[in-house]
């Protein structure tokens, strides 16, 4: 496989300390440890959310650039969560995860983001709004989080404040064919909540000193953090005795 296009630096990184100063819960415990045993009983199998995403279609097919796996997407009938992996940036990554909301019952109570040459919208029920992209490393760890701009996957844009209330729905029961594939999601989604809270916050931020040029490809990520499960679960104290 070969990646050869660079994804544009973020307008606005967060701070480099990644620490979350919200206090240890018994949620953030059973994410992380629901998270590593998730991944863990991959591993077993040779596998992990990568491997597993890629596999659900053909074992035997190799790995495109630029194409959405799994084909048509994965998508859980519960929550509305909609998420597809491919890979185009040379570097540090293999791919990413791109994860989606849909509007649902929801969609009257979310303020969509609209272009300064745009009237504003509405969104529909079946209207699917990005949330937060995960990059994934070649051992199939997630290693950041990103937001992007409008034209990089072409959906609703909605604002975070609309966006925060609706965090507890990112959880998955039936996306994947593989139910260690939806545990580690939903774990994951739950283990870093407040960070994807804090980077659709500076999303907004970083298109308001762009003039909510949502269309400009000169702009395309607009906020990232560097994550770790690892430093993540030593920060919440889960290693000490």
């Amino acid at each position: 496989m070969t990646l050869t296009t660079p994804m544009a630096a973020p307008i606005l990184d967060t701070p480099g300390d990644t620490r979350v100063d919200a206090p240890l819960t018994d949620e953030l415990a059973d994410a992380a440890f629901g998270l590593v045993d998730a991944g863990a009983q991959m591993a077993e199998q040779g596998l992990n959310p990568v491997t597993l995403t890629i596999g659900t279609f053909d074992d035997d097919a190799p790995f495109e650039s630029w194409t959405h796996y799994p084909p048509g997407d994965a998508r859980d009938s519960r929550s509305g969560v909609q998420i597809y992996y491919h890979g185009h940036r040379a570097g540090h990554e293999h791919g990413h995860f791109h994860i989606f909301l849909k509007a649902g019952d929801t969609a009257s109570d979310v303020k969509s983001i609209s272009a300064a040459d745009e009237d504003a919208t509405t969104l529909e029920a079946d209207d699917l709004f990005h949330v937060i992209a995960i990059t994934m490393d070649a051992t199939g760890l997630p290693i950041e989080l990103f937001t992007t701009n409008r034209w990089v996957t072409d959906e609703a844009m909605v604002t975070a404040k609309s966006i925060l209330p609706l965090l507890d729905r990112l959880t998955c029961t039936d996306a994947f064919d593989a139910p260690l594939a939806n545990q580690w999601f939903s774990h994951l989604f739950g283990l870093f909540r407040d960070d994807i809270a804090q980077l659709l916050v500076a999303r907004d931020d970083a298109l308001e000193t762009i003039n909510f040029a949502l269309d400009d490809e000169a702009h395309e990520v607009l906020s990232s953090k560097p994550i770790s499960i690892l430093d993540r679960m030593e920060e919440l104290g889960l290693f000490e005795d």
